[in-house]
């Protein structure tokens, strides 16, 4: 009978390692990023710890060998390497895996209480199965664990997606070489594998060119309110990085502009112009009508030697050469620029740019590269061996692959990451769909993936890079890896919140997944409601100079409108979320009038609507704050009703003006009042008196005043500019007006 005894010893020995697995691994946490496109969870657990095996052959020794050095240097443990033996117990194997299956990179994990079994058809797919086993661990286990509990099941994964990437621009602002490194680790870790790299630019030239010394003792400096500001990469650093992400799978297209946003190269060398004047490095944002001269050909002998140069550095088949917001107007003017269109009968200056575009090709193409460029390169004809990437929306994707060419997805309206969060939050990322739908089975595989971009003249450093990425980037990850029938909002925002314990871990500064709460402005009563973006928020405010401590705000009331600046800030787990809202108000009387447009707004800046220019809110210098209703090409016409007759003796409307992205103040507003809508009193004009050369960012208030007036009726009549400017950098393009408030005394 003492069998019986010792089995029953064995029964409460197996009992008690199960209490103790349950108490070390209370729940299972299946939360990876991006999604797998097959995962079955299973009971019970896998435990890592010193006395695990790693069975695998010779291909898969670099794979290995991250993961060992993941385990050993985040918790510690020394995993046995390279025993050729299958064992039963206690066992990672890592095997190639045969399929018919027809997708890249496929890898199978099957994770059992003894065992984990991981196949792939290539070495990436193997490394992109590790990343998953990694997250599982991150997830489901404490950086100080020394037994690491991984959660049984299966998972089958691939990527939808050859082409992952994100575009990180170095030229606005500088970025090091460790944060460009620890940037290509987080991606590796969201299976991102492009890293669009913008080298060159208006504001800075960041990679050395033995050839042309001053690119970098000139191009990449700029003077700006701090002094002078720049820096560069050398080769060997380039170098070093490239190598650096070849070994986390991902490949670097490196971007060199032309013929456009090239204003450093010509300020290092001025030859390289229509003009050959000297011109300094740009310090202010936007687009600059100086560009390489189409009509020398010692432009294109630089730009063969710099590309020569740039093809030994980066060994991946795709070089970036922009293409896009090159404005015309000095090749218009330079009789060397005419004389190429003359002579090759082209037809314009696009097809000029077509031209300058497709010679810097066929160099390219004897290196055996092939270009990427913006969809401005569809202008005047493409090259058939070119890749299109669509930003101006996705129109410019759909014409490359009708045109048999392939296309990368990163329009402005889901994938610009230096857009405000109000702007693109998460969920609008996340709704991003790279495919439309309107393309037949030919077209839709010519689509070869997406891209986020991240523009950084508003991203002076490391953290604010970090806010404006993340979250957004696991969003984009799933986007490009996942199948769109197994996504879903919801659920992958249960899945993010397991992450931001990692991200923190992993020295990321990440931002909020949307804009907190909307100030808004009710119709009915003039009140102002904020409403929360989420209901796990708290919301506390106080208005400027009234009240110097938030007081509690009860989310259902509603806050009188009152000529002041109103302060929120947003509260997640006893934690600020997010920075504070603030938003300007101006108590007047025609709040929650009647407007009627003469003239209709434009759908991407429609601000408030029919409320937008009587609703109290006034626009900050930030044009995209939804504040600011814009009027593309026409004026802005509008009658407002203030539903009774009223005494008024002032009438003003804010306008705005920011040249760099084509908006201007009106040339004029006209203003008239009524009692009846049927007898009208004008109140005379106001015209513009601030040049349309003002650079940055300005608010006018244009007024009359009136004294004795009773009206109910208001008309307003501000001008549009026909066209911009011809000295404007991209003259021709088409003018903005921009109104926010339409203030009534």
């Amino acid at each position: 009978m003492k069998w019986i005894g010792k089995i029953v010893l064995l029964c409460i020995f197996l009992n008690s390692c199960q209490s103790v697995n349950k108490k070390n691994f209370p729940k299972a946490n299946y939360s990876i990023i991006p999604k797998p496109q097959f995962l079955s969870k299973s009971n019970g657990v896998f435990e890592l710890n010193e006395n695990t095996i790693l069975s695998y052959d010779s291909t898969q020794e670099k794979n290995v060998l991250f993961f060992t050095n993941f385990i050993k240097n985040k918790y510690g443990i020394l995993l046995q390497n390279n025993n050729p033996k299958s064992h039963k117990k206690n066992e990672i194997s890592f095997r190639k895996l045969n399929t018919k299956l027809n997708h890249q990179q496929i890898h199978n994990i099957t994770i059992e209480s003894n065992t984990i079994s991981i196949s792939s058809t290539t070495k990436s797919g193997t490394f992109y199965a590790v990343q998953s086993l990694i997250q599982l661990i991150e997830l489901n286990n404490s950086p100080k664990s020394k037994t690491l509990y991984i959660p049984n099941g299966i998972i089958k994964d691939w990527a939808s997606f050859k082409h992952r990437g994100m575009l990180l621009d170095c030229c606005r602002h500088f970025f090091s070489v460790s944060t460009i490194k620890k940037y290509l680790k987080l991606m590796s870790y969201y299976k991102l594998n492009i890293l669009h790299w913008h080298l060159t630019e208006d504001q800075g030239w960041r990679i050395a060119i033995d050839s042309y010394p001053k690119l970098t003792e000139i191009g990449a400096y700029r003077k700006d309110s701090s002094g002078i500001y720049g820096g560069y990469y050398t080769k060997e650093e380039i170098k070093e990085i490239v190598s650096f992400a070849k070994e986390l799978h991902i490949d670097i297209i490196p971007e060199i502009e032309l013929p456009g946003h090239s204003q450093a190269a010509i300020a290092a060398y001025p030859y390289l112009s229509c003009t050959n004047e000297k011109f300094e490095v740009a310090n202010d944002w936007g687009v600059f009508k100086e560009i390489y001269c189409a009509g020398n050909d010692s432009v294109f002998i630089f730009l063969e030697n710099v590309l020569n140069e740039v093809v030994e550095l980066f060994p991946y088949k795709y070089i970036h050469i922009g293409g896009d917001e090159a404005p015309k107007y000095r090749w218009e003017n330079c009789e060397k620029c005419q004389q190429i269109i003359k002579k090759n009968q082209l037809k314009d200056e696009h097809e000029l740019q077509s031209y300058f575009i497709q010679r810097i090709n066929n160099y390219l193409k004897s290196k055996n590269k092939s270009i990427i460029g913006w969809d401005e390169i569809l202008e005047g004809g493409i090259a058939h061996n070119a890749t299109v990437q669509s930003w101006r929306g996705i129109n410019g994707g759909k014409q490359a692959v009708k045109n048999g060419n392939q296309a990368i997805m990163s329009p402005t309206s889901h994938a610009y990451f230096d857009y405000d969060i109000k702007t693109t939050d998460l969920k609008k990322v996340y709704a991003f769909n790279p495919i439309p739908d309107s393309l037949n089975e030919k077209e839709k595989k010519l689509i070869i993936g997406g891209e986020c971009n991240v523009w950084t003249e508003h991203i002076p450093d490391e953290n604010e890079l970090d806010n404006k990425v993340f979250p957004r980037l696991l969003a984009m990850a799933e986007v490009l890896w996942t199948n769109d029938k197994n996504r879903q909002y919801n659920e992958f925002k249960s899945r993010i919140n397991s992450h931001y314990p990692i991200l923190s871990n992993k020295k990321v500064k990440y931002g909020i997944e949307v804009v907190p709460c909307k100030i808004e402005v009710n119709n009915d009563n003039a009140k102002i409601n904020l409403i929360k973006a989420d209901q796990d928020l708290t919301l506390k405010y106080k208005w400027l100079n009234t009240n110097n401590s938030y007081t509690y705000y009860n989310d259902s009331s509603l806050i009188d409108v009152k000529s002041d600046k109103l302060i929120v800030q947003a509260f997640k787990n006893n934690t600020n979320y997010g920075k504070p809202i603030s938003q300007l108000f101006k108590n007047h009387l025609g709040l929650s009038a009647n407007v009627s447009y003469l003239t209709s707004y434009n759908s991407n800046y429609k601000g408030n609507k029919e409320l937008n220019l009587v609703d109290g809110k006034l626009g900050s210098k930030d044009f995209r704050d939804g504040c600011w209703q814009g009027f593309w090409g026409k004026d802005l016409k509008c009658t407002i009703d203030l539903k009774k007759i009223k005494p008024i003796k002032k009438i003003g409307a804010r306008f705005y003006q920011y040249n760099n992205s084509w908006i201007f103040f009106p040339k004029e507003i006209h203003i008239e009042s009524s009692a009846d809508s049927i007898t009208w009193k004008k109140w005379g004009t106001v015209n513009n008196k601030k040049s349309n050369r003002l650079r940055g960012k300005n608010i006018q208030s244009y007024e009359l005043t009136n004294p004795k007036t009773i009206a109910r009726y208001i008309k307003i009549h501000a001008k549009n500019l026909t066209t911009v400017p011809l000295w404007h950098e991209a003259a021709g393009s088409g003018a903005w007006l921009f109104c926010d408030e339409v203030i009534i005394e």
